[in-house]
């Protein structure tokens, strides 16, 4: 618990950060396992800064750990055209959709 509350404070922190420095947030949604996923990606210009689920209604031992993988790797790489995380194949393809439809990448 106090490790997420931790991770969303960080979070919170690089959005508002990248806000106050005239980034933009976009948001997309794709189709997880159980429902829509939908995102907001902080955009600096072309560069993804930051991503945040806004809704998520997979299974959430499953669904966490691969968002949080996928995350890593979509700003990483700059892009959502990333491997999808074993064993969490719907949640990944939805949140990489999410992300695609909101950077247009």
């Amino acid at each position: 618990r106090v490790d997420y509350m931790k991770k969303f404070i960080m979070s919170m922190l690089v959005v508002l950060s990248a806000v106050a420095f005239g980034a933009e947030v976009k948001e997309g949604t794709g189709l997880g396992y159980a429902d829509d996923i939908k995102v907001a990606v902080t955009m600096d210009g072309d560069k993804i800064v930051a991503i945040e689920v806004k809704e998520n209604s997979d299974t959430p031992g499953i669904a966490n750990p691969a968002i949080e993988q996928l995350t890593k790797k979509v700003i990483e790489a700059q892009s959502s055209q990333v491997d999808t995380v074993a064993g969490a194949t719907y949640t990944s393809e939805g949140f990489l959709e999410a992300v695609n439809n909101a950077t247009g990448k």
